[in-house]
């Protein structure tokens, strides 16, 4: 009995095995092929968003929620998978509940089998509102070999409110670890990891950028010696990672990566171009060989292309055939390290550019590049050129013989006014015009602004051309000057122009390549000294006008600059090769010697527009100028003589503190003056610097006083043009006298600007829109001897 059920049990089973063969498992955890499967079937966000639609092909997501924990559903394909979360095995048949201890988290879901089979999937947790700053981009001028090389450009983030200032820092670490490393800094503690500060063993990690404006896509500047902030290390051969931040009362609230790292490859260092003449044989090149194991080539070259990365990207991706094929056909020289030793290496004979041309009028750098047995490694290149150029005859005498000279507040691209004031003063069809540069970075980044577009903004040779010049580059830099400024040829090229054109940037590294230590002139700057006392034209934006004055001031915010009422005193010997210049006390102004183009006058740029009428009224009394001149973005005054005319788009500001009474410097409450006369030109309008008088433009009518309400503004030096919308408004009612409260921190002590005026105050009024959007309901006006006083509350 029990072999017959036995026999007819089997028979089933046999049956049943066949139809299983027949008819496979068409889904769940029974499918054979699925039982080593790494995928994940289904990954489900319970109290989030998760970004895109999940598939087990994508490893990586982004995940937003406001929640403290989160719950995921996580289900592997395969049956016998094990599921670790942040390496901790969990039950994936339960919610798995994550915690979020700040707003970037990062999850690791790893999924294995018995076999060994393992994949990860990543949660990129981003909690709350998003702080992140956007389209942080990496720009690069220069070679490269140090920190203030590069630039990171961005864009507001989402979430602005809070808000106080930006962080810019860089590390090899990747950004997990450098974003746990921030958030757990205190603000206490970010203010010790401060390029600003003087001391600690942290100082010299994050660059703090207080304008908020500053989030516009234009590049932000490191910091000459900022260090890697979780090492402490300067930068140095590797790859690193380049980040903003924005910063809150309480600490960092959102960080973004940039678009690209920071790569540097070994490279030679204290490049030397030595010899002269119109033969390349008679130079030769010393240079330090790259402290780097894997060097064991270098390859000397020149061209006219004046920027590393313009020449490198012809044998970067080479090795030791490429350059020796480039060897055979004389366009450059190949030397193991053996045979460099101690002594110069000299060109070949006849030898050619890199791109292949033989020696011409031009003038050339000297490169030597590193190169290892598989690749080309990093470049350096000379300061001083191969130069065969004729040597240029300058002029004699320009246009009318009547020099001008046209300093302007910054933001001048887009100002046809003031190129076209430029090239009528010149007095000739199509000026030659004389491009300096030299308050950048380096060289480096001075040809690259002179001949590369960047972005939204041409290349200036490109500009300059099409606004109808002859532009002519003048590779003056902090790291040219020695060289270039004292250089036969290139005083008699600047000699030889009818304009010169000192562009934006840092004045005080303007003046550093023009002036002495003791701040007595180059033979450069008496070149364009020269120029204007030809008849030339003399013009100069932001920086480039700053630097006309001596002594000349900036830096300095004007709150800051009311409550230390002490202007610094710095030397041309001060500025630092590398970097900037800054003052002993936070945001406060100081002083240091220009170059005296524009005489017995204070300039200062981008004026209201970042709210400096504070800082200049302090910059006066230290600087024992009796005139101030204003100058706002994309707005020019056009000096011939004793008379300057407005020429662009927003106002010029004329303080006349001849009359006026200054306290103290250092008065231990803050600065405080009496009767500074105001007048505030618009384009056409003309002063007198003798007389001190103002002729509106013919276009303009006088407007009688109205009783109109006064312009209350917030904060008179803290948004954009309030204290020109507090004077227009003033100016044309019937009130006499306003009184407005400045105030800082609440330790700080209060201040109060005070308007007046009398019979002889007028107000005029022109058909014409301003510019910029925060005056975009005014029309353009002229105000004329109002007086200013400021005290403390």
């Amino acid at each position: 009995m029990f072999r017959k059920q036995w026999k007819r049990l089997t028979k089933m089973l046999a049956v049943l095995l066949c139809v299983a063969l027949i008819f496979p498992a068409k889904s769940g955890y029974a499918k054979p092929s699925h039982v080593h499967h790494t995928d994940l079937k289904e990954l489900l966000v319970l109290n989030g968003q998760l970004e895109g639609e999940f598939s087990a092909e994508v490893k990586d997501y982004i995940v937003k929620t406001d929640e403290d924990k989160l719950m995921l559903l996580i289900t592997p394909l395969a049956v016998n998978a094990k599921v670790a979360v942040n390496g901790e095995k969990v039950n994936h048949r339960k919610v798995v509940e994550v915690e979020l201890p700040s707003s970037k988290v990062r999850i690791q879901i790893d999924v294995s089998t018995p076999k060994g089979l393992k994949d990860t999937y990543t949660l990129f947790i981003e909690k709350g509102p998003d702080y992140d700053l956007k389209d942080v981009t990496l720009f690069q001028n220069g070679d490269g070999s140090v920190i203030e090389d590069y630039q990171l450009g961005f864009q507001k983030a989402e979430a602005m409110d809070g808000v106080k200032a930006y962080l810019m820092f860089y590390s090899k670490k990747d950004f997990y670890e450098v974003w746990d490393y921030m958030n757990g800094l205190t603000v206490e503690q970010i203010d010790q990891h401060l390029t600003s500060q003087e001391e600690g063993e942290n100082k010299d990690k994050l660059y703090k950028i207080s304008n908020l404006s500053y989030a516009d896509g234009v590049g932000n500047t490191f910091r000459s010696g900022q260090v890697d902030v979780i090492t402490g290390k300067p930068l140095n051969v590797g790859d690193y990672h380049a980040y903003a931040a924005t910063l809150g009362e309480d600490g960092v609230l959102g960080m973004t990566e940039a678009d690209r790292t920071i790569s540097i490859n070994p490279y030679p260092t204290n490049l030397e171009l030595l010899g002269s003449g119109k033969n390349i044989e008679n130079y030769s090149v010393s240079f330090e060989q790259a402290d780097d194991e894997k060097v064991t080539h270098y390859f000397l070259s020149y061209s006219s292309k004046g920027l590393t990365k313009l020449v490198e990207p012809l044998i970067s991706g080479g090795d030791l055939e490429f350059l020796e094929e480039l060897q055979l056909e004389n366009r450059g020289k190949l030397l193991s390290i053996n045979e460099i030793g101690n002594k110069p290496v000299s060109f070949a004979p006849d030898q050619k550019t890199i791109e292949g041309d033989t020696l011409g009028n031009e003038l050339y750098y000297a490169y030597v590049t590193a190169v290892s047995e598989e690749k080309v490694l990093g470049s350096s290149k000379s300061i001083k050129m191969i130069n065969t150029n004729t040597m240029p005859v300058p002029l004699e005498t320009i246009g009318d013989g009547d020099g001008t000279l046209l300093p302007a507040g910054g933001a001048t691209r887009d100002t046809d006014a003031y190129f076209n004031a430029i090239r009528e003063a010149a007095g000739v069809e199509r000026p030659r015009i004389a491009i300096f540069n030299s308050s950048r970075d380096s060289v480096d980044v001075a040809y690259d602004h002179f001949h590369l577009d960047d972005g939204p903004y041409l290349a200036l040779e490109t500009e300059f051309r099409n606004r109808g010049f002859e532009p002519v580059y003048i590779p003056l830099a902090i790291d040219t000057f020695d060289f270039v400024a004292y250089d036969e040829y290139f005083v008699n090229l600047v000699k030889s122009s009818h304009a010169v054109m000192l562009q934006g940037g840092d004045q005080m590294k303007h003046a550093r390549s023009l002036l002495e230590d003791d701040g007595t002139p180059t033979p450069l700057l008496e070149a364009i000294q020269y120029v204007h006392d030809n008849g030339g034209v003399v013009a100069g934006t932001s920086a480039g006008a700053h630097v006309m004055s001596n002594p000349m001031f900036g830096v300095g915010r004007s709150f800051e600059a009311l409550v230390i009422n002490d202007t610094e005193v710095k030397t041309v010997a001060d500025v630092p090769l590398t970097g900037f210049l800054d003052p002993t006390l936070k945001d406060n102004n100081f002083q240091i010697p220009g170059l005296g183009l524009v005489e017995n006058i204070l300039t200062d740029t981008h004026f209201d527009m970042r709210g400096r009428l504070g800082r200049l009224l302090v910059a006066m009394r230290d600087t024992g100028h009796e005139i101030g001149v204003g100058l706002d973005e994309g707005t020019a005054l056009k000096l011939n003589g004793d008379i300057g005319e407005v020429v662009g788009e927003n106002g010029v500001w004329i303080l006349d503190a001849s009359g006026a009474t200054f306290n103290g410097k250092a008065a231990t409450l803050g600065f405080e003056v009496d009767d500074v006369t105001v007048h505030y030109l618009t384009e056409g309008d003309t002063f007198n610097m003798v007389t001190k008088e103002v002729v509106p433009a013919e276009t303009k009518q006088k407007v009688n006083r109205s009783e109109i309400p006064l312009y209350q503004s917030p904060n008179l030096f803290g948004g954009e043009y309030e204290s020109t919308k507090s004077l227009l408004f003033f100016a044309k009612s019937s009130e006499t006298e306003q009184v407005t409260k400045i105030k800082g921190d609440a330790s700080d002590p209060v201040f109060a600007l005070q308007w007046a005026k009398d019979d002889i105050s007028k107000y005029y009024q022109s058909d014409e829109d301003y510019t910029p959007d925060s005056l975009a309901t005014y029309k353009k006006g002229t105000v004329t001897n109002i007086r200013l006083s400021l005290w403390v509350d």
